[in-house]
């Protein structure tokens, strides 16, 4: 016959039992009310007593955490919340955090000595100081990384960059004249090309998005009960200050609109003017055009994610499904592009690229390149269209609640921000209010 087990010890935290062995075993509940076995037995009673007394000492303070948080790592939470984040998220978000998490998250960030690798770490050993280390790390990383991809961008053949040095007058792209080529061959054809340096603030976007998403990682860490606080608490570093996007003034429009190429053109006023997002003016068909009534209908954006074919999905959000009335100069823009270009098919794209494919991101920025020279906008994007046109209508008097359909905004503030105070406007108001003034 085995031995009896000594009754437990009846004790205010825990419980205290004696085994056959003549050890002693510990255990306690936890605050998630999950019963829990030291991970040791002890020589002792006292011992045990000891143990217990830290594990409530940790609870009281605020500083207790599961014991099986101590092996789990950052790469396999964070793959973890990857997958259960996924139904919840559009592609191209899900696109966005899965390359965020491998670029920063769970590959080694920095050199030399200066390496920071957080996806081997355990949860529980990631601390303050570590992830300001990581962030360190980070941002001379994004930075680097974006100064080199804005000289990859910058150069250009040593001819045109010589002719602008001299003087002459030279296109952005395309092809140089022979009086260019021949002119810099006659100088010794000199290959300097002097490169603008990146900004202090180049790859701050990247960072701020590493950063953003360790922080959700880590919050759900502490909602898991792996972890008591956030180590991720550095102040303001998933924030960016964005240069303003200044909007065009109706000149402007009608200019750029005559200086892309033409089957572009209608895009170009309809974004503008009726102030789509790019992904929804390059995905509208036929169907959702009524050239009758003047209005345009949003059911779908275009989606591009690297490495995979153009698909097309439900609007940013459920404000994004919308009918807008357009002004008659868009609508009779359209109707030169419909019958020019766009094929009779209901579901026929409207606008499409000269070989009749979905108009891509790197297309849209090629459709503008030459012509946001010739305007002397240089920053100009698809995205300063859509500011433009909501820019417009508040100018127009648009209310708040009026420009968040317009625009198929949810926020208020989202809305407020192209409420621009402009040097126009600001002259209207005064002659309005002396008008009230004077009687």
């Amino acid at each position: 016959m085995s031995p009896r087990r000594k009754p437990q010890a009846r004790r205010d935290f825990g419980a205290i039992e004696s085994l056959p062995s003549g050890r002693w075993r510990a255990r306690y509940t936890g605050p998630d009310k999950r019963q829990r076995t030291a991970p040791v037995t002890f020589a002792t009673k006292g011992e045990a007593d000891r143990w217990l007394t830290t594990v409530r000492a940790d609870m009281l303070r605020g500083l207790w955490t599961p014991p099986e948080a101590a092996n789990i790592t950052l790469g396999e939470y964070v793959a973890s919340w990857l997958t259960g984040r996924a139904p919840q998220l559009r592609p191209r978000t899900r696109d966005l955090y899965a390359r965020t998490a491998e670029r920063w998250l769970l590959a080694p960030v920095g050199e030399g000595r200066s390496v920071v690798h957080l996806s081997p770490v355990p949860l529980r050993a990631i601390t303050p100081p570590l992830v300001r280390e990581w962030h360190a790390a980070v941002r001379e990383a994004a930075h680097a990384s974006a100064a080199a991809r804005k000289a990859r961008t910058d150069r250009t053949h040593p001819a045109r960059a010589w002719a602008r040095e001299q003087g002459m007058s030279v296109a952005p792209t395309g092809r140089l004249s022979p009086t260019v080529l021949a002119a810099w061959q006659a100088a010794g054809s000199p290959e300097t090309v002097t490169l603008a340096p990146a900004s202090d603030d180049a790859g701050s976007t990247a960072t701020a998005q590493a950063y953003r998403l360790l922080h959700a990682v880590m919050a759900q860490a502490v909602g898991d009960g792996l972890l008591t606080t956030s180590p991720v608490r550095i102040p303001k570093a998933g924030h960016v200050d964005h240069a303003e996007r200044m909007p065009l003034a109706p000149g402007e429009v009608n200019a750029l609109a005559d200086a892309v190429a033409p089957h572009y053109r209608a895009a170009i006023l309809l974004a503008a003017l009726g102030g789509l997002r790019p992904g929804e003016t390059f995905a509208l068909t036929r169907a959702d055009l009524n050239t009758h009534d003047s209005t345009v209908t949003v059911r779908r954006t275009l989606t591009e994610i690297p490495g995979q074919p153009v698909t097309f999905g439900p609007p940013k959000t459920a404000a994004g499904r919308r009918t807008v009335v357009l002004p008659q100069v868009v609508t009779d823009a359209l109707i030169i592009h419909l019958t020019t270009y766009t094929r009779a098919a209901p579901d026929a794209l409207v606008f499409t690229t000269t070989t009749g494919g979905p108009v891509t991101a790197p297309a849209r920025t090629r459709a503008l390149r030459t012509a946001r020279q010739h305007l002397g906008r240089p920053d100009l994007t698809w995205h300063h269209l859509r500011h433009t046109g909501a820019t417009l209508a508040a100018q127009a008097g648009g209310t708040t609640a009026e420009l968040m359909h317009r625009i198929g905004h949810t926020s208020t503030r989202a809305a407020a921000i192209y409420q621009h105070a402009t040097p126009a406007r600001d002259r209207e108001l005064a002659q309005r209010l002396n008008t009230l003034a004077t009687g």
